[in-house]
This record gives C-alpha cells, structure tokens and sequence, in this order.
C-alpha cells in the first residue's frame, strides 16, 4: 500500500465519525479495529480494503447504509436537471460524445475519501467546460457497435442518472447495468438504480459483492458469467479502474476522473482530469 492510500483510509474513519458522532469509547473502537485491520492485512488490495473498512463502520456505527441520504440527494439533484442535460446531449454536434462526457463528470460526486462538493450542479457545469484527458470515445463509439451484448458497471448514485442518459444514447438493444450486492459508501445499488429508472433502458443485475469495485474473485457466480460473456465492458469510476486494471477481458473501457494522485500517475494524467480509455491488457 503506498502512504497516500493509507491516509486516504484515515480520512474515510475520520469522515464518518465526524458524520455519525458516536460516543467517545464507540470511536475510540471504531479507529482502533480499522487500524489492526490495516496492520494484519496491509497486503490487500485497496478496494478489498475499503471493503473491509466499510463493515467495520456498520458494524461499530450501527448502520448498514452509511450514506443513505447522500444517495437519495445526489440522485435527486440529477434527476431534476435530467431533462436540462438531456437537451443539451440531443442539440450538441455529437450526442454520443456529450453523453459519455457527461456520465465521466458525473463520477464527481463521490462521498469517500474524496469528498464530493456541496454544489454538485455548479460543479457538473464547471467540468463540462473542460476537455477529456484521455480520450478515446470514437474507440469506445466503435465497439459499441460491433458488441452483441454489453456489461456497464456503475458506480455512484447521482452518477448514474448521467450513466442513464448515456445509456439512452446508445440506443443499444442488449446492455446489461451491475450494481453492488450492499451498499458500501454512495455507490449504486439495485435500490438506487430503480430509483433513477435504469431498470426502464436496461436490464440491472448485482454483482453480488460489498466493494466499492468491481472484484471479480468475490463477486457472485452469475456477475462473473456475465462479465466474462460481454462483448463489451464499459467500467465507470476510479474505483472499478483499481479492481479491474489488471483483468483480462480483452474489450473493456474505463471511464472516470482520475481522484488521487496515485491513479492519476498511473494513467499518465493530472488530478481531476477526465479520462476515457481503452484496457491495455
């Protein structure tokens, strides 16, 4: 585990216990079992981490969704603007490209470690304003349509209502959306992903899995057939990239904004640039 990684889980307990007060003796065991887990198992991956961290907190904390009404208000907040950047996409010059854009900057609006801005609109229209990084939508164009069948990976709530659009846009006939088995920080889950409408453009399955990733190794037996079996993999969030950058599918894409200098060294980007690239592997 690199330095950054170990303080970017220190900011997750001290972002929770700042959030959910508990008494003093509650966080006192809350931090000290996190810091045994990081000690014993300082191996593991960071998602399978992260993983770890997040049933420590539900248990101690008392709360099997942590960020219950962070999802519910980021997916509110897109919902309402749904038909404003539904617009804007169909009048553009290339609405697939507008679209895939959009579902990249919706991976703002994150409640980990990083923590999302309290005006997640203003910030959607600030980054709309900047170019990708890495860009490679026309590849992205391409296989789309040569997949028979599609697996698209969310992430976050209120990302998703952008993930949505872009789904829409696709107009593909055979995508399918996986979600995490529980919820773990805001990513989506099957309840989220109903509440958006995703479940009226696609088909929706769980992965089986709390991560905040995409695991495979841990995921349910179906998700992995499913995922071995797509044509295509569109893999949403810097968190998926982390459980996924070594797999070997040989048609997959990763479509994020690169949150921590690790990854962004690793993608050969700046902090906070958008990135949509093709798998090396």
């Amino acid at each position: 585990m690199r330095h950054e990684c170990y303080f970017c889980h220190i900011r997750t307990i001290e972002k929770l216990i700042d959030k959910f007060k508990p008494d003093e003796k509650i966080a006192e065991n809350f931090i000290f079992a996190v810091h045994k887990l990081i000690e014993s198992k300082w191996e593991l991956s960071n998602p399978q981490l992260a993983t770890e961290i997040h049933r420590i907190a539900k248990s101690h904390l008392g709360n099997t969704n942590l960020y219950a009404e962070e999802k519910l208000k980021a997916n509110n907040i897109l919902l309402k603007e749904y038909s404003y950047w539904e617009t804007i996409v169909n009048e553009s010059e290339n609405p697939f490209c507008t679209a895939a854009k959009l579902s990249v900057i919706g991976n703002i609006i994150d409640y980990g470690a990083q923590s999302a801005d309290d005006d997640i609109s203003g910030q959607i229209e600030s980054f709309f304003h900047k170019k990708l990084k890495i860009d490679m939508t026309v590849e992205l164009k391409n296989e789309i349509s040569k997949a028979q069948n599609i697996l698209y990976l969310g992430d976050n709530c209120g990302e998703i209502v952008f993930d949505k659009l872009f789904i829409e846009t696709m107009n593909h006939p055979s995508i399918t959306f996986a979600v995490r088995g529980n919820p773990v920080i805001n990513d989506v889950t099957l309840e989220d992903a109903n509440q958006v409408g995703i479940d009226k453009v696609c088909r929706v399955i769980s992965n089986g899995f709390d991560a905040p990733s995409t695991l495979i190794d841990f995921c349910s037996d179906e998700f992995a057939e499913e995922y071995k079996n797509a044509d295509l993999i569109i893999s949403k969030g810097q968190g998926n990239f982390e459980g996924l950058m070594e797999s070997c599918h040989s048609n997959q894409f990763f479509l994020l904004i690169a949150k921590c200098y690790p990854i962004a060294n690793l993608l050969g980007v700046d902090k906070n640039d958008m990135v949509v690239a093709r798998s090396a592997l």
